[in-house]
């Protein structure tokens, strides 16, 4: 792991930590399936970049499961992830 995902991963990995990455997410647009504009997609994206370089998206394909409905449980679920090196 490289440092600059143990940096985010430090970031994000307190309780606080947790509800302010999903507060980031929810604000991103990243749980709207209507996004639409290139506004909103392009900061969609910049949250897919966090998630990334926390270590946390884009390893592991199947994240279907994430929705609105499961925020409180997301934020846990992200650093309960193993990653590989």
């Amino acid at each position: 792991m490289d440092s600059t995902v143990n940096s985010y991963r430090t970031c994000f990995s307190s309780g606080e930590g947790r509800r302010v990455l999903v507060d980031i997410l929810a604000e991103a647009g990243f749980f709207d399936t209507n996004l639409s504009t290139p506004e909103e997609i392009a900061v969609e994206n910049f949250a897919k970049k966090i998630l990334k370089k926390s270590g946390l998206c884009g390893v592991i394909p199947e994240h279907s499961w994430l929705s609105i409905d499961n925020l409180d449980s997301f934020g846990q679920k992200l650093f309960e992830l193993q990653i590989k090196d």
